[in-house]
């Protein structure tokens, strides 16, 4: 079986790197929005056989369960890796042979590039590295315990390392979706300019009014 893992933490706290642009309120309603957009792309993607949201926050859990993804209730979220690891366990409890962990904070992942990921599951690990190279957008895993989930900065590299270490193959993938994410304000510049009419960018035009062109 293969599941999709979602981990989401309380969106009140997402995206911090934007506060100078978005009041806590707005970065919450992004947060949200991009979590949206990558449950509806998990479900209309084929090849998965489940899909499970980790969170400790109600309204996204709710989300879940309308969509028809399992939740994996979070009593605390110590790390982004900590979430990740103990949602992949939960899933080989369930019988997953693979798990493919990917963020909320991807406003231009397709289903393709998810069934892209499907297909990566051929080996023990494939990685989407960040559009600098130095982050991790995405991992999967078979078995869900190959590695170690070691999200943060420079996490490509310590992903890649761990798997040299054990001799596993390794399959780099860079869907161009997958590999954008919003963190920061040139992320939102950036997503304006690519996808005006996607429903972040619309969001991010509403919230930041004339300020949208981000040189006003």
């Amino acid at each position: 079986m293969i599941f999709a893992l979602l981990p989401v933490k309380a969106p009140g706290n997402a995206k911090q790197r934007l506060s100078g642009w978005l009041s806590a309120a707005q970065r919450e309603a992004l947060a949200r929005a991009m979590f949206e957009h990558v449950l509806e792309t998990l479900c209309a993607a084929r090849g998965l056989d489940q899909i499970a949201v980790a969170t400790s926050d109600e309204i996204a859990a709710e989300r879940a369960r309308r969509a028809g993804a399992l939740v994996f209730r979070e009593r605390e979220q110590i790390s982004h890796s900590h979430s990740a690891d103990a949602a992949a366990q939960r899933a080989a409890q369930l019988g997953a042979r693979t798990v493919i962990m990917v963020p909320i904070d991807a406003p231009l992942v397709t289903p393709a590039e998810v069934e892209a990921l499907v297909t990566g599951a051929d080996v023990p690990l494939a990685i989407v590295p960040s559009a600098d190279g130095t982050g991790t957008n995405a991992l999967v895993r078979t078995p869900p315990d190959v590695i170690e989930s070691r999200f943060g900065k420079n996490s490509f590299r310590a992903h890649v390392e761990q798997a040299q270490a054990k001799g596993i193959e390794i399959r780099v993938l860079r869907p161009p979706g997958l590999v954008f994410d919003l963190d920061t304000p040139d992320d939102a510049a950036e997503l304006l300019a690519r996808a005006p009419d996607c429903r972040t960018a619309s969001l991010l035009r509403a919230q930041l009014g004339s300020r949208w062109m981000f040189g006003s």
